[in-house]
């Protein structure tokens, strides 16, 4: 809602006190009904003429149901494998999910992405593996997706066997290692187990098998039946200055591996991380990585591997973990190949372990974001970790809208710091006032689903006005969930310049540079992260320091302190008996979130002549043209109708 004054020097009261009594109609009447002037683009479809499903919330991002299983070859007693999923935009990767297996090494969650968003990468102590979102991979569950990082283990010898070897015990191998010499033999600390790893040291050793005996010097060993075909090489598909590899030439068919020994100890995790490819001869290839422990007797006590038959052309990453049986005292890591044409290609081979829990959180070193503080295990994101998201406001709510989305325009993020038990322990919240396109002093807070004493403090607050009040630990007092109000008049945050029509929302006018601004929220109860909503926040407004007056997002329920006469007045068609809040009569809201910064339309614009597929969207109730938003698409956007601060002054 805007009524144009100057903000400094004239107030609407006093405004109001200088004006005849027709003039004093006309200003009701625009402060009822908005004053800001439609110019609709020819060919595109007025906001208010749209046939939208009263179904329809204006998501802009969907729910995914995930289930991931770990291998079965890590041992999950004592630690908890951590999961972190990421989509791909524009280049980059946006974490949007992290959590923790249960001790079988299994999780299902639900995940809110980018309604526009094919495909999941999957981060885990096994490697990453890709969610295609237009199917499943390996098996469905109720719509969801799945993901067994064991299907692709194997924990059979490697093909075509050669002798086992017998030999005396070889305590005597274990030489200037970071084993102790007392106890049961374990790490001082995590560390990169094997040597020459990318290969650019032409020392190699021969064994007549995998099986015979190799010291542990780091050195790699290649077995008899690849003598002379394996060694270095320079990468002849390389794209940058020589990277020297692996190369594994032709002899078809053959077997054979290149093997190198590190030291290793029971219920020590180890993990084997490199990436191989193909080329040559379409005849099959079969690539293994495996990690063979060993007992003092020179035995194999089990074999870990995982194994890729695709023959791919480009680097494919392949990982195996394993946690270490008994008797274990070193570990053979083995680059195995059947090759039944060309060549194959090794590169970027790093071992890990023993993979430790320093603060004893149930959380590896590795994956632990706090790996001394037992408090913090790690962090969650909202929307996600390197991206805010936008929620565009039309401030005039129970009254119509005039849907340019710029009244107020703010953008959010959250950080959720979790512990080994995946409870909250701390929360921040990054925001930035990018746009006011109105007069009214709006306040900026949101609702959490917990108890408001299960926080102990809030600090980072902007409470400057007398409308709002607060308990001794900062929530917002008489609420039965926790309020946190960020700032109870967002000028303070964005400063009107002194001329134009609100600020940065009109070109030509100054432009005003967004701060992001912190809150940090330290809980006294530790509240599971799984205990807050599919978003876990509830963003709202409160209209020129009138408390009662809320705008929230379709849908999503006022706070205590909402005043509910104002529901089913003017425009607003709610019906909270249905749960149905902030609606109109044809289902337009009053707020929308965009889960990317959005570029906000200028001044007196709506937003269907600003993003042209915005009416498809909304009335495919968002099947349609869910990225109307996002940028680079020809036919989305009417460039000169969303503002830009490079026009501003």
């Amino acid at each position: 809602m805007f009524i144009e004054y100057n903000y400094y020097n004239q107030s609407l009261f006093t405004m109001k006190s200088r004006l005849t009594p027709i003039a004093m109609l006309v200003v009701l009447l625009l402060f009822f009904g908005c004053s800001k002037t439609e110019t609709p683009t020819p060919g595109t479809k007025n906001i208010n003429q749209l046939v939208i499903s009263p179904q329809f919330k204006y998501q802009t991002t969907k729910n995914v149901e995930i289930s991931i299983t770990l291998p079965f070859t890590v041992d999950y007693s004592k630690i908890q494998g951590k999961v972190d999923v990421y989509y791909p935009l524009n280049d980059s990767l946006h974490q949007v999910y992290s959590g923790l297996c249960n001790e079988q090494g299994r999780l299902n969650a639900n995940i809110s992405v980018p309604s526009f968003v094919n495909e999941l990468i999957v981060r885990t102590l096994a490697g990453e593996k890709i969610i295609s979102l237009q199917k499943t991979l390996k098996n469905s569950h109720e719509g969801g997706y799945s993901i067994n990082f064991g299907n692709d283990i194997d924990t059979l010898p490697p093909r075509i066997l050669g002798t086992f070897k017998s030999s005396l015990p070889i305590s005597s191998d274990i030489q200037n290692t970071s084993l102790t010499s007392t106890g049961g033999k374990k790490f001082k600390s995590t560390q990169n187990l094997i040597n020459n790893g990318t290969f650019d040291i032409d020392d190699f050793g021969s064994i007549p098998t995998w099986s015979s005996y190799m010291p542990i010097d780091g050195r790699w060993y290649i077995t008899a039946y690849l003598s002379g075909i394996a060694g270095r090489a320079i990468d002849p598909t390389g794209l940058t200055a020589e990277n020297y590899v692996l190369k594994i030439g032709s002899k078809n068919p053959y077997y054979g591996g290149v093997a190198q020994m590190i030291p290793a100890a029971p219920g020590q995790l180890i993990q084997a991380t490199g990436k191989f490819k193909t080329s040559g001869n379409n005849g099959q290839k079969n690539v293994w990585i495996y990690l063979i422990p060993y007992n003092n007797y020179g035995s194999p006590l089990a074999y870990y591997s995982i194994i890729n038959q695709t023959n791919p052309t480009q680097w494919t990453n392949l990982t195996v973990a394993a946690t270490m049986p008994a008797g274990t005292v070193k570990c053979e890591v083995l680059l195995w190949i059947n090759n039944y044409g060309g060549e194959i290609y090794y590169d970027d081979i790093v071992v890990t372990g023993p993979n430790t829990d320093s603060d004893g959180d149930g959380v590896i070193d590795t994956e632990d974001e706090y790996p001394s503080d037992p408090a913090r295990a790690f962090n969650y994101y909202y929307p996600a970790n390197n991206t805010f998201s936008t929620l565009a406001f039309e401030d005039n709510w129970p009254h119509k809208a005039d849907y340019d989305f710029n009244d107020l325009v703010i953008d959010q993020r959250y950080k959720f710091v979790l512990n080994g038990k995946q409870q909250i322990v701390d929360i921040y919240l990054d925001y930035r006032v990018r746009a006011i396109g109105a007069s009214f002093k709006n306040g900026f807070g949101f609702q959490m689903n917990m108890n408001p004493f299960a926080i102990l403090s809030v600090s980072g607050q902007s409470i400057t006005q007398n409308y709002v009040t607060l308990n001794s630990n900062g929530t917002e007092a008489g609420q039965n969930k926790a309020v946190i109000i960020a700032t109870d008049n967002v000028f303070k945050q964005l400063p009107h310049p002194g001329t134009g029509t609100g600020v940065n929302t009109t070109p030509g006018a100054p432009y005003v540079v967004p701060q992001i601004n912190t809150l940090h929220i330290k809980m006294q109860d530790l509240v599971p992260i799984n205990q807050l909503s599919n978003p876990v926040v509830n963003p709202f407004i409160i209209v020129n320091q009138d408390r009662g007056r809320e705008i929230h997002l379709i849908d999503f329920e006022p706070t205590s302190l909402a005043n509910l006469e104002l529901f089913q007045t003017s425009a607003d068609a709610s019906n909270p008996q249905a749960g149905q809040y902030y609606r109109t009569s044809n289902n337009l809201p009053w707020c929308i979130e965009l889960p990317i910064p959005f570029d906000y339309p200028i001044e007196k614009v709506m937003v269907t002549d600003a993003y042209l597929k915005f009416g498809d969207w909304a009335e495919s109730a968002g099947n349609n043209y869910s990225d109307w938003y996002v940028g680079g698409q020809e036919g989305y956007r009417n460039n000169s109708a969303i503002y830009s601060h490079s026009n501003s002054k």
